[in-house]
């Protein structure tokens, strides 16, 4: 009887130790910023042409995109914490704004917003692995299109 209670005396213990450690921030545990870095790309038809910094990146955008030419306008590296807002100026009166909402584990979740004179014309989340990228496409620009190529790692 009495080691029945001793093993449930842990185990009580126990669970409330878990209990309230489900409320501790996780920024405790995770990373508390992410240097992220966004490439603007000017994607077209036209002359084969790749920028010579975006040689990394050569074989995704030729086998994801459809264009012939890509040209890099704007890199921008930030270190930013988690819910603080990156900006991005773009051609054209528009703004990429790009937001770390959850940095943790081995993953970072972004908010990615574009604004064309103050106003949200685009919205989306994307979840990136530490230290990978993606890229997404983006509105019309000169004949062809603007693509972002964001990356991010957990500091």
């Amino acid at each position: 009887m009495i080691r029945t209670l001793n093993i449930r005396s842990k185990l009580f213990v126990m669970c409330w130790i878990c209990f309230f450690a489900s409320f501790l921030p996780t920024t405790a545990i995770a990373g508390n910023a992410a240097r992220t870095n966004v490439r603007v790309i000017h994607a077209s038809q036209g002359q084969n042409f790749i920028d010579s910094e975006l040689r990394d990146l050569a074989e995704e955008l030729g086998s994801v995109f459809k264009y012939t030419s890509y040209r890099l306008i704007k890199s921008k590296t930030m270190t930013l914490s988690n819910n603080q807002q990156g900006v991005v100026n773009l051609p054209n009166k528009r703004s990429l704004i790009v937001t770390p909402i959850k940095i943790g584990g081995k993953k970072i979740k972004y908010q990615i917003n574009i604004l064309k004179s103050g106003d949200q014309i685009f919205g989306t989340q994307i979840l990136l692995k530490n230290q990978r990228s993606i890229t997404i496409g983006g509105p019309k620009f000169k004949n062809g299109y603007l693509l972002f190529n964001i990356s991010g790692a957990i500091k």
